[in-house]
């Protein structure tokens, strides 16, 4: 996708864009549907099962098979197998190619099922022996735990083959199977849930069935992709041959990485571990795997969409030397990611208390409604405050793994791990103590300045975060991993970028633009929801307030930003009569890369603030929340309509580079279909 030969449009994206975004909608929408059914297996659970240790029981038994297959299948093995499958198919040896990928599905299907042998037969001599040598941790639910652990564990044997051939798939240009393949395990278990419960047993009987359907839902996942893969040209030959270059190359791309594994496998379960064991009452565990299935819904549809089509296309144009071509790829989904995640982050932060409601709120999940909705609320909450870092990083991980670069996403990874720890000591046992400390001098009845209360107050929420606590430690780790990624691909791309239009010069100019906005506007609506007559009547309604703070607020970010842009395009030629697709008088083909991906942050933020400044209005306007479904749907999905609408027209009035290619998108396929 040179940028010479393939110019963007003024009527929207060009060609190789199309394509890209085409596939990425592919796997978005089939992301969609997985992700939808996947709530609703939640809900199901939730409402069958509450937040009861029998719940935390099986979400704790599956945390391990499920992480092999981010790790193993969606993350690093993959990621080292496809530039090689890739870059083989691009040369036209597709026979090499094919006994590469025979050698790696032999090969690793004897591991796995060796590794689950030992694990599992590990696992019950735990069993056996905890009650003698531990038994205060013998209760039932950790009896329970380590049966059903065993019990789902070979699934991770049918997902990371089936992730082999999502790759294979996917590096032949077809998506559409593999983004189906995930949706079978959740219609496994929410048919499990319907129709497979035996009736009148009890809760630890009943969890059971689900997790006989997590086995039928793996096997599903990875027999209905072979016929796909053989249409296409897929031949499997057993072969365990070692000495094939193909397969050695992806075990040297992939050893860098086998630490990382161990570390990351051990850091999500000492998540669990400290939600599990050293947060108060049941459900910690439940709370933050249905809190963080919400954000996960917006990352996988769009930045995991993004990084699947993405790997395939980098990896060949970096096996071909291509990389301006790279760079503008990889810029071209970190645009679209920054334009579909921003609106995402706002709109689920505003709503997260709703959402929950209206996604878990029913059964058991419903018997205490404060405490199972409000603590999945700030996981929620927190978890999507790194919505973008985790999607950036995904693209960014892809990028690199595409240069064959294994090392710095390890390292990187690994570091944020530790990260991660720590920042789970201090919120969730270090704010423990800490809001233990402080409760009594905060209730008592000496006055404090007010300085002095809101630090009291903030170190009592400090120590309210719990769960919440450790989504907020992954979100800080991840963002700091974001930009070490970034740093490094930088340099590893190895283009040369002028100091004067780096991202980081424009990211001081916008800060501070945002900073100045954000004090302007709360200044101004504080004035206005406070100031009062003689007769200490409000001088103006909240309505009016609330419009001149959006209107005052928005101009010290929007003035500076454009005096940024306008200040670098001053050296390009500028139009006579421009249209209003030439942005500040200059058209796109003169706008260098770097340029236009500055330009969709701002334009992305700026629509995302709108969108927030109406959605949280809009909230506020409805009536409260309450147990019909009515009232509950209500108060969700009318400010996400309203959100969506006005951020398509917001983006639209930016003259927003990412509309204008989605809306060429969407014209195409409607002319064509």
């Amino acid at each position: 996708m040179s940028t010479t030969a393939t110019p963007t449009s003024e009527d929207g994206a060009a060609g190789p864009q199309r394509k890209l975004l085409g596939a990425a909608a592919v796997v978005g929408v089939m992301t969609v549907l997985s992700r939808i059914l996947g709530l609703w297996r939640f809900r199901l659970l939730g409402g069958i099962f509450g937040a009861s240790e029998v719940a935390d029981a099986f979400n704790f038994a599956f945390i391990f098979p499920n992480l092999t297959r981010r790790l193993f299948g969606e993350g690093a093995l993959t990621s080292a197998f496809v530039p090689v499958f890739s870059d083989r198919l691009a040369r036209n040896q597709h026979d090499a190619a094919n006994k590469t990928a025979s050698i790696l599905i032999c090969r690793l299907t004897f591991w796995l099922t060796a590794g689950c042998i030992a694990i599992i037969a590990l696992a019950g001599i735990v069993r056996l022996i905890l009650p003698s040598l531990a038994p205060e941790m013998a209760s039932h639910g950790t009896l329970l735990l380590i049966q059903l652990f065993q019990w789902m564990l070979p699934y991770l044997i049918f997902i990371n083959i089936a992730c082999v051939v999502m790759g294979i798939l996917n590096s032949m240009g077809h998506f559409l199977m593999p983004a189906f393949a995930p949706v079978l395990l959740n219609v496994a278990m929410i048919i499990a849930c319907l129709y497979g419960l035996p009736s009148g047993k009890a809760p630890e009987i009943q969890i059971w069935v689900v997790a006989y359907a997590v086995l039928v839902g793996g096997a599903a996942q990875l027999l209905i992709q072979f016929p796909a893969a053989y249409i296409r040209g897929f031949r499997f030959t057993p072969n365990f041959d070692t000495t094939d270059p193909g397969y050695r190359e992806v075990i040297d791309n992939f050893k860098p990485v086998v630490l990382l594994i161990a570390v990351f496998q051990a850091n999500v379960m000492m998540d669990n571990v400290i939600a599990r064991y050293l947060i108060a009452g049941n459900g910690p565990v439940t709370y933050l795997n249905m809190g963080t299935s919400v954000y996960q819904m917006p990352w996988s549809i769009f930045s995991l969409a993004l990084g699947t089509v993405l790997l395939p296309a980098l990896a060949r144009q970096w096996s071909l030397g291509k990389k301006d071509d790279f760079h503008k790829t990889l810029l071209d989904g970190l645009r679209m990611a920054f334009f579909l995640l921003l609106p995402c982050t706002v709109g689920i932060m505003l709503l997260s208390d709703d959402l929950v409601r209206l996604l878990y709120g029913t059964g058991r999940f419903l018997e205490n409604d404060a405490e199972p909705v409000r603590r999945t609320a700030g996981v929620v909450m927190f978890s999507t405050f790194g919505l973008v870092f985790f999607g950036v990083n995904s693209i960014l991980a892809r990028a690199l793994y595409a240069t064959k670069d294994m090392k710095t996403p390890t390292t990187t990874s690994a570091q944020s791990v530790v990260i991660n720890l720590g920042l789970n000591l201090v919120f969730v046992i270090g704010g423990n103590f800490l809001a233990r400390a402080i409760y009594p001098l905060a209730h008592s009845d000496t006055p404090h300045p007010w300085f002095v209360t809101a630090l009291l107050n903030a170190a009592l929420g400090l120590g309210e975060l719990r769960e919440s606590g450790i989504a907020l430690a992954s979100t800080l780790s991840n963002a700091w991993q974001t930009w070490m990624l970034a740093k490094a691909l930088r340099a590893r791309v190895g283009l040369e970028q002028k100091p004067a239009e780096s991202t980081m010069a424009f990211l001081k100019e916008a800060g501070l633009g945002a900073v100045i906005s954000s004090v302007v506007g709360i200044g101004i609506y504080q004035y206005f929801s406070n100031h009062t007559d003689a007769r200490g009547q409000k001088d103006w309604e909240g309505f009016y307030g609330f419009f001149a703070a959006a209107l005052f607020g928005f101009t010290p970010f929007v003035l500076l930003c454009r005096n940024y842009f306008i200040g670098r395009l001053q050296s390009k030629p500028k139009e006579h009569n421009p249209d209003p697709q030439d942005r500040y008088g200059v058209k796109s083909e003169h706008w260098s890369e770097d340029l236009k991906f500055q330009h969709s942050l701002y334009t992305a933020a700026l629509a995302s603030a709108v969108m927030g400044f109406v959605v949280w209005a809009m909230r506020d306007s409805l009536p409260p929340e309450g147990r019909t479904i009515y009232l509950v749907a209500q108060r969700s999905l009318v400010p996400i309509a309203a959100g969506v609408a006005v951020y398509m027209m917001a983006a639209s009035g930016l003259v927003a580079r990412e509309y204008d290619e989605l809306k060429a998108l969407v014209l195409k396929k409607v002319a064509s279909g």
